[in-house]
């Protein structure tokens, strides 16, 4: 009998490992992995809705509203890279705090735009919040975690993402499907609520910055105050990479919608396939990240995999319907692998190359390259790749190989330092076991 319940006890310790075993130890990062959810699953209430709010609950056209949100991105574009090198100064964690209220009012002042130009006016000033947030994240957890644990948090951060992003889209739409014409202004109210709440929760979070001293390789290719030449080719590089967020979300649809015999169910596969294998990948994928050398061959498996996907989908213009769903599904496994594989060699060299002292500021000047695919990217799949239908796709993948490939090549002309040294002997063990949050 106590075999049995010591087998027992052993079983649901693996379970509880399988279940719950990603999760970082640290309190202060799990917190932030709170705040990423509430975030998250605002994002995807207010995504799932938006559409129909601007058009009918502000009264807008659709032409108007891609105006706005294309000019709030380029707004975000423009500002990202100051409120980088400000958080520098003030600290990672209050300027993400700032900027969940600073978003959070936005969201809020939308219920009362009834024109045009009020709406642009909000939307540049949301934009502003939202394309600067994800590096100062990346920011905080650089203060939070040592080098060795990095790419790993993110790829945690990552997951709670996909799983509140999900769970906040099946939430609005049911509320849509059930709810009348007020339902679009709550949903924004929503989505402004979570902004607060995960701003408060920040405020609740200790940063202690001082024993995680950099124990990496440092790039010495470039003044450390601003970002070499290489340093933004590998931006624009990942940028480049950053081209599978567009295809998922515009490319596959449209093509599958308009150029293939694929059944309109297919739409919603391709983002329920994509949903599940990058939670069940992202760690995965992300283990033995340490170092330029290994971060660079992610970025290299990631152009092979988006490039596979390219490939299969220029297969489906002429295909029947069963063999169109076969192949727009393996391309979406193709394209979600890509899609791990970039984010993770992302993390792992801006991290390894953006120096501690100006990490806020170098990190914002990397993530120009996947904002500039958002902007640049629709217009590339629909007025470039779509309408050359098969040679089109195949020349995106030709691009996303060569890309891919040219990641290593520029990661090993970059001269790196010796490890800096612990300032106490032992520190580095230390770091290891103390709590930040303490």
């Amino acid at each position: 009998m106590a075999d049995r319940r010591q087998h027992g006890s052993l079983s649901r310790q693996r379970l509880a490992g399988v279940a719950f075993g990603w999760l970082p130890a640290q309190p202060a990062t799990r917190r932030l992995l709170v705040v990423s959810f509430i975030d998250s699953l605002g994002t995807g209430m207010f995504l799932t809705g938006s559409a129909l709010f601007f058009t009918r609950g502000v009264g807008l056209t659709a032409g108007q509203v891609g105006f706005g949100l294309s000019l709030a991105s380029v707004v975000g574009f423009l500002c990202s890279v100051p409120i980088g090198r400000f958080s520098d100064r003030v600290g990672a964690r209050p300027m993400l705090v700032g900027l969940q209220f600073w978003r959070g009012s936005c969201f809020i002042a939308y219920p009362f735009v009834h024109d045009f130009g009020s709406f642009l006016l909000v939307a540049c000033l949301a934009g502003a919040g939202e394309w600067a947030a994800p590096p100062v994240v990346q920011s905080l957890v650089g203060s939070l975690v040592g080098d060795k644990s990095r790419v790993r948090t993110m790829s945690t951060i990552m997951i709670v993402r996909n799983v509140g992003f999900t769970l906040g889209a099946a939430t609005a739409a049911w509320a849509i499907a059930v709810g009348g014409g007020s339902v679009y202004q709550v949903l924004v109210f929503g989505y402004a609520a979570t902004f607060v709440v995960s701003g408060l929760t920040l405020l609740l979070l200790r940063v202690d910055t001082a024993k995680l001293e950099r124990t990496g390789p440092v790039a010495k290719d470039r003044p450390r105050n601003r970002p070499g030449p290489r340093y933004l080719v590998l931006a624009g590089l990942n940028g480049l990479l950053y081209l599978h967020a567009v295809i998922l979300t515009i490319g596959l649809p449209l093509w599958v919608a308009t150029a293939t015999k694929g059944p309109p169910p297919l739409i919603g596969a391709i983002v329920v396939t994509n949903t599940l294998l990058a939670v069940g990948l992202q760690m995965r994928l992300s283990r033995g990240v340490e170092g330029l050398r290994s971060a660079a061959t992610r970025q290299r498996r990631a152009g092979i995999a988006l490039a596979v996907c390219c490939l299969l989908v220029a297969l489906t213009g002429t295909t029947n319907p069963a063999v169109t769903v076969v192949l727009v599904l393996v391309a979406t496994v193709a394209l979600t692998i890509g899609e791990v594989y970039q984010a993770i060699g992302g993390w792992g060299l801006s991290f390894e190359l953006s120096p501690e002292a100006s990490r806020g500021y170098f990190l914002s000047v990397y993530g120009l390259g996947s904002t500039g695919a958002m902007i640049i990217g629709p217009w590339l799949l629909t007025a470039v790749v779509m309408p050359a239908g098969e040679i089109g796709w195949a020349g995106l993948a030709a691009m996303l190989a060569i890309v891919g490939a040219c990641v290593p090549m520029i990661v090993s002309r970059v001269s790196v330092a010796p490890p800096a040294q612990p300032l106490h002997q032992g520190e580095d063990q230390m770091v290891a076991r103390k709590d930040p949050s303490a």
